[in-house]
Protein backbone atom coordinates (compact mmCIF):
# COMPACT_ATOMS: atom_id res chain seq x y z
CA UNK A 1 0.00 0.00 0.00
CA UNK A 2 1.08 3.66 -0.73
CA UNK A 3 1.25 7.12 1.17
CA UNK A 4 -2.06 7.95 -0.93
CA UNK A 5 -3.92 4.80 -0.01
CA UNK A 6 -2.74 5.03 3.72
CA UNK A 7 -4.42 8.29 4.17
CA UNK A 8 -7.65 7.42 2.27
CA UNK A 9 -8.45 4.41 5.14
CA UNK A 10 -7.09 6.58 7.44
CA UNK A 11 -9.78 8.86 6.83
CA UNK A 12 -12.27 6.48 6.52
CA UNK A 13 -10.89 5.26 9.97
CA UNK A 14 -11.77 8.52 11.19
CA UNK A 15 -15.15 8.53 9.70
CA UNK A 16 -16.81 5.25 10.54
CA UNK A 17 -15.21 6.04 14.43
CA UNK A 18 -17.61 9.00 14.71
CA UNK A 19 -19.89 7.06 13.52
CA UNK A 20 -19.61 4.57 16.05
CA UNK A 21 -20.20 7.40 18.89
CA UNK A 22 -23.82 8.24 17.60
CA UNK A 23 -25.91 5.84 19.45
CA UNK A 24 -24.04 6.44 22.64
CA UNK A 25 -24.95 10.30 22.62
CA UNK A 26 -28.28 9.80 21.68
CA UNK A 27 -29.06 7.34 24.68
CA UNK A 28 -27.55 10.72 26.36
CA UNK A 29 -29.85 12.90 23.99
CA UNK A 30 -26.62 14.89 23.04
CA UNK A 31 -28.78 15.75 19.89
CA UNK A 32 -26.40 18.68 18.63
CA UNK A 33 -23.12 16.38 19.22
CA UNK A 34 -24.90 13.95 17.53
CA UNK A 35 -25.52 16.41 14.53
CA UNK A 36 -21.44 17.11 14.96
CA UNK A 37 -20.43 14.02 14.46
CA UNK A 38 -22.55 12.58 11.87
CA UNK A 39 -20.98 15.89 9.73
CA UNK A 40 -17.45 15.45 10.69
CA UNK A 41 -18.15 11.44 10.24
CA UNK A 42 -19.31 12.39 6.32
CA UNK A 43 -16.91 15.08 5.92
CA UNK A 44 -13.73 12.92 6.42
CA UNK A 45 -15.49 10.25 4.45
CA UNK A 46 -15.57 13.24 1.95
CA UNK A 47 -11.75 13.90 2.25
CA UNK A 48 -10.88 10.39 1.56
CA UNK A 49 -12.73 10.19 -1.79
CA UNK A 50 -11.39 13.72 -2.44
CA UNK A 51 -7.84 11.88 -2.24
CA UNK A 52 -8.71 9.58 -4.82
CA UNK A 53 -8.06 12.68 -6.97
CA UNK A 54 -4.83 14.53 -4.93
CA UNK A 55 -7.48 17.23 -4.12
CA UNK A 56 -6.68 18.36 -0.89
CA UNK A 57 -9.08 21.14 0.11
CA UNK A 58 -8.28 23.72 2.40
CA UNK A 59 -12.04 24.89 3.58
CA UNK A 60 -14.98 23.10 4.59
CA UNK A 61 -16.64 24.96 2.00
CA UNK A 62 -13.86 23.34 -0.25
CA UNK A 63 -15.10 20.21 0.30
CA UNK A 64 -18.36 20.66 -1.06
CA UNK A 65 -16.61 22.66 -3.79
CA UNK A 66 -14.65 19.91 -5.26
CA UNK A 67 -17.43 17.35 -4.30
CA UNK A 68 -19.21 19.10 -7.13
CA UNK A 69 -16.60 20.42 -9.05
CA UNK A 70 -14.57 16.59 -9.37
CA UNK A 71 -17.04 14.29 -9.03
CA UNK A 72 -20.67 15.19 -9.17
CA UNK A 73 -20.58 17.22 -12.44
CA UNK A 74 -18.69 14.26 -14.25
CA UNK A 75 -21.97 11.96 -12.92
CA UNK A 76 -19.44 9.74 -11.02
CA UNK A 77 -21.14 10.85 -7.39
CA UNK A 78 -24.77 10.58 -7.02
CA UNK A 79 -26.33 14.51 -6.90
CA UNK A 80 -28.96 13.04 -3.71
CA UNK A 81 -25.91 12.11 -1.61
CA UNK A 82 -24.04 15.29 -2.30
CA UNK A 83 -27.80 17.41 -1.45
CA UNK A 84 -27.45 15.02 1.85
CA UNK A 85 -24.25 16.23 2.76
CA UNK A 86 -24.74 20.01 1.88
CA UNK A 87 -27.81 20.06 4.17
CA UNK A 88 -25.80 18.56 7.13
CA UNK A 89 -23.15 20.71 7.08
CA UNK A 90 -25.82 23.67 7.11
CA UNK A 91 -27.64 22.03 9.80
CA UNK A 92 -23.75 21.62 11.69
CA UNK A 93 -23.26 24.90 10.87
CA UNK A 94 -26.47 26.08 12.29
CA UNK A 95 -26.33 24.08 15.45
CA UNK A 96 -22.74 25.33 16.60
CA UNK A 97 -23.23 29.07 15.42
CA UNK A 98 -27.49 29.70 16.19
CA UNK A 99 -28.10 31.08 19.74
CA UNK A 100 -31.17 30.12 19.47
CA UNK A 101 -31.13 26.49 17.64
CA UNK A 102 -32.13 23.44 19.91
CA UNK A 103 -32.50 20.48 17.80
CA UNK A 104 -35.20 17.71 18.80
CA UNK A 105 -34.31 14.28 18.53
CA UNK A 106 -36.86 13.49 15.70
CA UNK A 107 -34.71 16.38 13.77
CA UNK A 108 -31.46 14.32 14.09
CA UNK A 109 -33.31 11.14 13.36
CA UNK A 110 -33.70 12.47 10.13
CA UNK A 111 -29.85 13.06 9.73
CA UNK A 112 -28.90 9.43 11.17
CA UNK A 113 -29.40 6.64 8.28
CA UNK A 114 -28.79 8.92 5.60
CA UNK A 115 -25.77 10.09 7.20
CA UNK A 116 -24.27 5.81 7.20
CA UNK A 117 -25.99 5.28 3.58
CA UNK A 118 -23.54 8.22 2.57
CA UNK A 119 -20.23 7.24 4.46
CA UNK A 120 -21.23 3.72 2.76
CA UNK A 121 -21.65 4.73 -0.68
CA UNK A 122 -18.40 6.57 -0.55
CA UNK A 123 -16.38 3.64 1.16
CA UNK A 124 -18.09 1.41 -2.26
CA UNK A 125 -17.01 4.53 -4.45
CA UNK A 126 -13.11 4.32 -2.66
CA UNK A 127 -13.07 0.57 -2.99
CA UNK A 128 -13.76 0.24 -6.68
CA UNK A 129 -11.11 3.23 -7.18
CA UNK A 130 -8.82 1.46 -5.08
CA UNK A 131 -9.98 -2.16 -6.91
CA UNK A 132 -9.00 -0.22 -10.06
CA UNK A 133 -5.21 1.34 -9.23
CA UNK A 134 -4.03 -2.36 -7.42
Amino acid sequence: MNQKEDSIKLKLSKSKALLAEIETLMVHKYFTTVISRLYYSCFHATKALLLTKDLIPKTHSGVISLLHQHFVQSGSFEMNHAIFYSRLMQERIDDDYSDFMIISESEVLEFIQPAYEYVAYIENTIEQYLNRID
